[in-house]
Protein backbone atom coordinates (compact mmCIF):
# COMPACT_ATOMS: atom_id res chain seq x y z
CA UNK A 1 0.00 0.00 0.00
CA UNK A 2 1.50 3.54 -0.84
CA UNK A 3 1.69 5.93 1.35
CA UNK A 4 -1.19 7.75 0.15
CA UNK A 5 -3.63 5.16 0.57
CA UNK A 6 -2.23 4.12 3.87
CA UNK A 7 -2.92 7.73 5.41
CA UNK A 8 -6.49 8.10 3.69
CA UNK A 9 -7.15 4.88 5.57
CA UNK A 10 -5.81 6.54 8.71
CA UNK A 11 -7.53 9.60 8.87
CA UNK A 12 -10.52 9.14 6.81
CA UNK A 13 -12.66 12.54 5.69
CA UNK A 14 -10.32 14.23 7.88
CA UNK A 15 -7.02 14.35 5.48
CA UNK A 16 -7.45 16.80 2.88
CA UNK A 17 -4.35 16.92 1.77
CA UNK A 18 -0.67 15.05 0.93
CA UNK A 19 2.72 16.58 -0.06
CA UNK A 20 6.07 16.33 -0.70
CA UNK A 21 7.99 19.05 0.10
CA UNK A 22 11.78 19.73 -0.09
CA UNK A 23 11.75 22.23 2.88
CA UNK A 24 14.57 22.83 6.05
CA UNK A 25 17.28 20.93 6.58
CA UNK A 26 16.51 17.90 4.93
CA UNK A 27 16.32 19.51 1.16
CA UNK A 28 20.28 19.09 1.21
CA UNK A 29 19.19 15.45 1.74
CA UNK A 30 15.86 14.41 0.19
CA UNK A 31 13.09 15.78 -1.57
CA UNK A 32 11.04 13.48 0.28
CA UNK A 33 9.60 15.58 3.01
CA UNK A 34 5.83 14.84 3.90
CA UNK A 35 3.28 17.40 4.58
CA UNK A 36 -0.39 16.35 5.20
CA UNK A 37 -3.15 18.65 6.16
CA UNK A 38 -6.03 17.59 8.15
CA UNK A 39 -9.10 19.68 9.21
CA UNK A 40 -7.78 19.57 12.60
CA UNK A 41 -4.63 18.19 14.39
CA UNK A 42 -4.83 17.21 18.22
CA UNK A 43 -1.54 15.43 20.05
CA UNK A 44 -3.52 11.71 19.45
CA UNK A 45 -2.43 12.51 15.70
CA UNK A 46 0.51 13.55 16.09
CA UNK A 47 1.90 10.56 18.42
CA UNK A 48 -0.68 8.29 15.66
CA UNK A 49 0.99 9.59 13.01
CA UNK A 50 4.51 9.15 14.43
CA UNK A 51 3.99 5.50 14.78
CA UNK A 52 2.13 5.30 10.96
CA UNK A 53 5.32 6.95 9.36
CA UNK A 54 7.69 4.46 10.65
CA UNK A 55 7.03 1.81 7.81
CA UNK A 56 7.90 4.83 5.65
CA UNK A 57 10.75 6.22 7.19
CA UNK A 58 13.45 4.90 4.30
CA UNK A 59 11.09 6.26 1.77
CA UNK A 60 10.30 10.07 3.25
CA UNK A 61 11.72 12.54 6.17
CA UNK A 62 10.76 15.46 7.47
CA UNK A 63 6.79 15.01 7.99
CA UNK A 64 5.12 18.09 8.37
CA UNK A 65 1.55 18.25 9.82
CA UNK A 66 -1.08 21.28 9.26
CA UNK A 67 -4.19 22.24 9.66
CA UNK A 68 -6.39 23.33 7.18
CA UNK A 69 -6.10 27.21 7.84
CA UNK A 70 -2.70 27.12 9.80
CA UNK A 71 -0.69 28.52 7.15
CA UNK A 72 -2.96 31.39 5.88
CA UNK A 73 -3.29 32.47 9.47
CA UNK A 74 0.47 32.57 10.17
CA UNK A 75 1.77 33.32 6.82
CA UNK A 76 3.63 36.75 8.30
CA UNK A 77 5.48 34.47 10.40
CA UNK A 78 6.46 31.66 7.37
CA UNK A 79 6.85 33.84 4.74
CA UNK A 80 10.24 31.98 3.15
CA UNK A 81 8.25 28.82 3.99
CA UNK A 82 5.41 29.29 2.21
CA UNK A 83 7.66 30.71 -0.62
CA UNK A 84 9.43 27.65 -0.73
CA UNK A 85 6.69 25.22 -0.92
CA UNK A 86 5.18 27.24 -3.81
CA UNK A 87 8.02 26.72 -5.49
CA UNK A 88 8.71 23.26 -5.30
CA UNK A 89 5.82 21.00 -3.36
CA UNK A 90 4.36 18.34 -4.93
CA UNK A 91 0.64 17.39 -4.19
CA UNK A 92 -0.28 13.38 -4.17
CA UNK A 93 -3.77 13.93 -3.12
CA UNK A 94 -6.45 16.98 -2.14
CA UNK A 95 -5.84 20.33 -2.80
CA UNK A 96 -2.26 22.53 -2.90
CA UNK A 97 -2.23 24.27 0.72
CA UNK A 98 -0.35 27.14 -0.38
CA UNK A 99 -1.65 27.80 -4.11
CA UNK A 100 -3.85 30.99 -2.83
CA UNK A 101 -1.38 32.37 0.08
CA UNK A 102 0.04 35.98 -1.48
CA UNK A 103 3.07 37.01 0.80
CA UNK A 104 3.43 40.47 1.32
CA UNK A 105 7.17 42.01 0.58
CA UNK A 106 6.57 43.91 4.20
CA UNK A 107 6.46 40.76 6.27
CA UNK A 108 8.75 38.93 4.29
CA UNK A 109 11.26 41.53 5.13
CA UNK A 110 10.30 41.40 8.70
CA UNK A 111 10.68 37.89 9.00
CA UNK A 112 14.11 37.85 7.08
CA UNK A 113 15.20 40.69 9.63
CA UNK A 114 14.28 38.54 12.79
CA UNK A 115 15.36 35.41 11.36
CA UNK A 116 19.03 36.56 10.69
CA UNK A 117 19.33 38.26 14.86
CA UNK A 118 17.65 34.85 16.24
CA UNK A 119 19.98 32.49 13.99
CA UNK A 120 23.27 33.94 14.74
CA UNK A 121 22.33 34.51 18.05
CA UNK A 122 21.18 30.63 17.88
CA UNK A 123 24.68 29.74 16.10
CA UNK A 124 26.67 31.81 18.90
CA UNK A 125 24.80 29.71 21.93
CA UNK A 126 25.28 26.35 20.03
CA UNK A 127 29.40 27.34 19.61
CA UNK A 128 29.50 28.60 23.33
CA UNK A 129 27.43 25.90 25.05
CA UNK A 130 28.47 22.46 23.31
CA UNK A 131 31.29 20.15 23.16
CA UNK A 132 33.90 21.26 20.30
CA UNK A 133 33.34 17.40 18.78
CA UNK A 134 33.64 16.91 15.15
CA UNK A 135 30.29 15.78 14.81
CA UNK A 136 28.63 18.87 17.27
CA UNK A 137 30.84 21.33 15.07
CA UNK A 138 29.96 19.96 11.64
CA UNK A 139 26.12 19.53 13.05
CA UNK A 140 25.79 23.44 13.95
CA UNK A 141 27.54 24.64 10.94
CA UNK A 142 25.79 22.66 7.86
CA UNK A 143 22.42 23.20 9.48
CA UNK A 144 23.40 27.22 9.62
CA UNK A 145 24.30 27.34 5.98
CA UNK A 146 20.90 26.10 4.67
CA UNK A 147 19.27 28.97 7.55
CA UNK A 148 21.92 31.53 5.93
CA UNK A 149 21.34 30.03 2.40
CA UNK A 150 17.60 30.50 2.39
CA UNK A 151 17.61 33.93 3.98
CA UNK A 152 20.21 34.89 1.16
CA UNK A 153 17.67 33.87 -1.39
CA UNK A 154 15.21 35.67 0.03
CA UNK A 155 17.07 38.97 0.31
CA UNK A 156 17.78 38.85 -3.28
CA UNK A 157 13.70 38.04 -4.24
CA UNK A 158 12.79 41.22 -1.84
CA UNK A 159 15.32 42.77 -4.98
CA UNK A 160 13.03 41.10 -7.36
CA UNK A 161 15.93 38.32 -8.40
CA UNK A 162 14.71 34.86 -8.33
CA UNK A 163 16.54 32.99 -10.09
CA UNK A 164 20.04 33.51 -8.80
CA UNK A 165 22.49 31.03 -9.53
CA UNK A 166 24.32 31.11 -6.53
CA UNK A 167 22.62 33.11 -3.99
CA UNK A 168 25.87 34.26 -1.60
CA UNK A 169 28.11 35.30 -4.68
CA UNK A 170 24.93 37.79 -5.24
CA UNK A 171 24.30 38.91 -1.78
CA UNK A 172 27.77 39.81 -1.73
CA UNK A 173 27.89 41.53 -4.94
CA UNK A 174 24.59 43.86 -4.05
CA UNK A 175 25.48 45.10 -0.72
CA UNK A 176 29.26 44.63 -0.52
CA UNK A 177 29.58 42.06 2.34
CA UNK A 178 32.39 39.71 2.71
CA UNK A 179 30.87 35.83 2.56
CA UNK A 180 34.47 33.61 1.59
CA UNK A 181 34.28 31.50 4.50
CA UNK A 182 30.13 30.76 3.85
CA UNK A 183 31.03 29.70 0.39
CA UNK A 184 33.73 27.60 1.48
CA UNK A 185 31.81 25.71 3.62
CA UNK A 186 29.14 25.27 1.79
CA UNK A 187 30.70 24.65 -1.67
CA UNK A 188 32.98 21.83 0.05
CA UNK A 189 32.66 19.10 -2.06
CA UNK A 190 33.66 17.23 0.57
CA UNK A 191 33.60 17.57 4.09
CA UNK A 192 37.30 18.92 5.77
CA UNK A 193 39.18 17.38 8.72
CA UNK A 194 38.15 18.52 12.06
CA UNK A 195 41.77 20.41 12.12
CA UNK A 196 40.47 22.42 9.05
CA UNK A 197 37.03 22.56 10.03
CA UNK A 198 36.76 24.05 13.48
CA UNK A 199 38.92 27.27 12.06
CA UNK A 200 36.90 27.64 9.22
CA UNK A 201 34.04 27.32 11.22
CA UNK A 202 35.16 30.13 13.47
CA UNK A 203 36.03 32.49 10.41
CA UNK A 204 32.46 31.53 8.93
CA UNK A 205 30.89 32.41 12.88
CA UNK A 206 32.58 36.47 12.35
CA UNK A 207 31.28 36.23 8.88
CA UNK A 208 27.79 35.80 10.26
CA UNK A 209 28.14 39.48 11.44
CA UNK A 210 27.81 41.01 7.87
CA UNK A 211 24.50 39.78 7.52
CA UNK A 212 23.49 42.15 10.14
CA UNK A 213 25.43 45.03 8.20
CA UNK A 214 22.68 44.38 5.42
CA UNK A 215 19.45 46.90 4.93
CA UNK A 216 16.50 45.90 3.07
Amino acid sequence: MDIVESLKNLFKERLQSVCLHNLGISASISHNGILLVLNRVSLDDIKLLKQHLKKFKKLYISPLLFEVDFLEQNKDYFCMEILELKENIKVLYGKNPVQNIDIESQALRNQIKREIASKILAVRSSFLELTLERKTVEDIAYRSLYNFYLISKYILYLLNIKQSQNVFEDVEKHFLINLENTKKLFFMPKRPTFDKLLPLFENYLKELENFLKIKI
